[in-house]
This record gives C-alpha cells, structure tokens and sequence, in this order.
C-alpha cells in the first residue's frame, strides 16, 4: 500500500511530510516508491531522506497535507521495530489511530470481494490530502477520479 511519510523531532512532533518519490526501475520505468514495504524489510525511512532536526522518520497511511505539522507521533513496538500507532493532534488531542485506518481498508478491500478498491476517500492520496479542520477532524471532500499518468 502507498503511504506518506512523516519525520519528526525529539519530542515527537511531526516536522516534514513526503508524500511519494519516483525511481526509475531496472526495465527503465518510472515507478512509486513503497515506502511501507521498505520500512517492514526492516529498512530506514532516513535510508529515503534526511530532514535536517528530525529524530526519526516512518510511514503513515493518510496523507494529510500541511495539517501533519499540527500533530505529534506516537510509535509502538520493540526496539529497531516500531511504527507510527498514532498521530495525535497537538492543540485538541484528537487521534488518527493506524489500526482503525488499516481496519476500514481491510474491510472495505474483503467487500470488494479481490477487486482494486479505491480508498482515496479514506486515506487521501499524494495530490489529494485529507482535508482538516482546526482541531484534527476531516472535513467532507469529494473527490474527482482522474486516470493515472505515466
């Protein structure tokens, strides 16, 4: 699955978003980068970026657009294997948690019964954030689908 990624500084605090990087695969295509793929084989997100104050980066299933800034990360797992279990909002402390986001798409993806499921409406997309209002709560958007382009 696509995700964003999310740096973020000592306290926690996310300080940068990346919402896609291109490559050129070994056929000489152009191709997304899975950073939730490379993150599970046990890779960096800093093998991916650097962003200059950032303690640690990882990935996250929404894009969220400018609104990430206003939220902080909460991380679970052992060490050398954590991940982003929640973003919570920093002025209201509303949480975005991860496993209700991948629960709806699990979900919606059974129903769909093996079919492509589109899941932008829940998740965004790298053009198409969810919209957020003030204290961390989606605002209703409907979104135009465009065909892919590459």
């Amino acid at each position: 699955m696509l995700t964003m990624l999310v740096a973020y500084d000592d306290d926690g605090n996310v300080i940068a978003t990346l919402d896609y990087l291109v490559t050129v695969t070994l056929e000489g295509r152009p191709a997304l980068v899975d950073f939730e793929t490379h993150e599970k084989a046990g890779g960096e997100m800093t093998d991916v970026w650097t962003v200059p104050g950032a303690r640690g980066s990882k990935v996250w299933p929404e894009w969220l657009g400018i609104r990430a800034h206003d939220f902080r990360v909460e991380k679970e797992g052992p060490p050398g294997n954590k991940h982003v279990a929640a973003l919570v909002h920093r002025a209201s402390g509303r949480r975005r948690e991860r496993r209700a986001i991948e629960d709806t798409i699990r979900l919606r993806a059974a129903a769909a019964g093996g079919e492509l499921v589109d899941v932008t409406d829940l998740v965004g997309a790298p053009d198409r954030p969810i919209i957020l209002d003030e204290s961390g709560r989606p605002v209703a958007r409907h979104f135009r689908r465009r065909l892919p382009t590459l």
